[in-house]
Order: structure tokens, then C-alpha cells, then sequence
């Protein structure tokens, strides 16, 4: 069994989803592969990839100024 299941990533972007997250902003881990390609391949969700945590601050930041809600992955 893969450490990395499609089917819980399914589970927890669906729920991100339901929760009217549209902005993801996510670290290059392996274990977020299919939530990356998910958010990637989604077109009503924003992907901001990210080279350190701290950026994740900022951009959540701004897209709550802007009234986008955010999670960083």
C-alpha cells in the first residue's frame, strides 16, 4: 500500500472545497502530490507553490485582505 493515498487526498480536498477554500498554498512534499495535482488541475482553485513556510504567512495574508479563503498545505 502507498504511503500516499489518492483516495484520502480526494477526501481532504473535498473538503477543502466544501469549506469554499480557493487558494492553496503548498510546500513540494511528497506526500501532497495528488492534493497539488488536484489544486493544479482545478480550475476554480488558485495553486501558489511555495519554497519555504514563511511564504504560505504572507500569501494567506493577502487573500484574506482580499477576502479569499486560503490553507496552506
Amino acid at each position: 500500500m502507498s504511503p500516499v493515498s489518492t483516495i484520502h487526498s480526494r477526501l481532504i480536498y473535498d473538503a477543502l472545497k466544501a469549506c469554499h477554500i480557493r487558494l492553496l498554498s503548498a510546500l513540494p512534499e511528497t506526500w501532497l502530490v495528488h492534493l497539488v495535482r488536484m489544486a493544479d488541475e482545478d480550475p476554480e482553485m488558485t495553486l501558489v507553490r511555495l519554497a519555504k513556510e514563511e511564504e504560505g504567512v504572507g500569501i494567506s495574508a493577502g487573500a484574506h485582505l482580499a477576502g479569499v479563503k486560503s490553507a496552506m498545505l
